[in-house]
């Protein structure tokens, strides 16, 4: 494994200070499910020294906020959020989404901010082949498989997919982040915390996480009277594989006229991909069992597969309706 040194402070001021010093050569480390994997294959955009938060305090808690929503640590597990009877209560679309992440094993060591922030699965930059996020200048999914990781609608400089389910379940919600910097705290919406691949400090992310601020919680509205929500995911394996594609939809219902509508899909793009077409047609609309074969209709429009990978975009319309089919139960 590539030789790292580690640092274990004990407040975020103190863990900021750290990463500012060490800048993109440094990386935080709480669940480590991925940062571990990135180390073991000695890839050139693996860090070197590990800032370790798991001994910082008020990092770890799934709460109630004095609005009646509810905010997680970044720290706290994916089996804490699935096991979450406050969650199951409040948002429980939220709890089916995460549930299907990955194993349960892996779930017990994963943490939200670390499955919001990872890296992408692309079986090029993990094999290490020298592409854009390992130091190249070529995106070998562009050209070669690209069958299962890469994106089904178009890309920048690299084609792989975002591989998280958290981010894709928590965008209908209007869910937000919290990031400590040295400028003080921010928030933005978690759309907006995974726009897809872009150049931060001279590196390419999902995200938009600078390399000395900490992702410290995630904040989630009160559930509005009248929403309905679904998750839907497809995958090779039940447990394990990341999705081939997934689709999470939210309603705000007045009766079963839909008043406002989220529709994001997963595992298609190089982020959480919200389809704001059929959000538009569906608003204004009747809930009913024909209504997904009109929303598909219309879905997905700007689609670009490559070569391999024009399927995952039949699995997101599938999605679609199945979930439509769901809420109109």
């Amino acid at each position: 494994m590539k030789k790292v040194s580690i640092y274990r402070p004990t407040t975020v001021d103190e863990a900021m200070q750290i990463l500012t010093e060490h800048g993109t050569k440094a990386a935080v480390y709480a669940g480590g499910t991925d940062l571990l994997i990135r180390l073991k294959n000695r890839l050139e955009q693996a860090p070197s020294f590990l800032v370790d938060i798991k001994k910082i305090d008020h990092l770890r808690y799934i709460k109630e906020d004095a609005q009646g929503g509810v905010e997680i640590g970044a720290a706290t597990k994916i089996a804490e959020l699935a096991e979450s009877k406050l969650l199951a209560q409040k948002y429980p679309m939220l709890v089916e989404a995460v549930n299907k992440i990955s194993s349960p094993e892996l779930r017990n060591a994963s943490t939200i901010a670390g499955d919001l922030l990872q890296e992408v699965w692309c079986q090029y930059l993990r094999g290490g082949y020298s592409c854009w996020r390992n130091g190249g200048y070529l995106c070998y999914g562009a050209i070669g498989d690209n069958s299962y990781y890469h994106s089904a609608m178009g890309g920048r400089l690299c084609y792989a997919v975002y591989p998280g389910d958290a981010a894709t379940a928590l965008i209908p919600y209007d869910a937000r982040a919290k990031l400590a910097t040295p400028q003080g705290e921010k928030e933005l919406l978690i759309e907006q915390l995974v726009p897809g691949d872009m150049q931060v400090d001279g590196k390419i992310q999902s995200h938009v996480v600078r390399s000395n601020e900490i992702l410290t919680s995630v904040v989630i509205p009160p559930p509005r009277p009248g929403f309905k929500a679904s998750f839907e995911k497809l995958r090779p394996r039940g447990v394990w594989d990341f999705a081939m594609a997934s689709c999470a939809m939210g309603f705000h219902l007045n009766g079963k006229t839909i008043d406002d509508a989220r529709v994001v899909f997963g595992g298609i793009s190089g982020k959480p991909y919200r389809e704001t077409a059929v959000e538009a047609f569906l608003k204004g609309k009747t809930l009913s069992d024909d209504l997904g074969e009109q929303a598909v209709a219309i879905a997905l429009a700007n689609a670009a597969p490559l070569k391999y990978n024009a399927t995952k975009i039949d699995m997101a319309k599938g999605l679609l309706a199945s979930g439509i089919a769901r809420l109109s139960a």
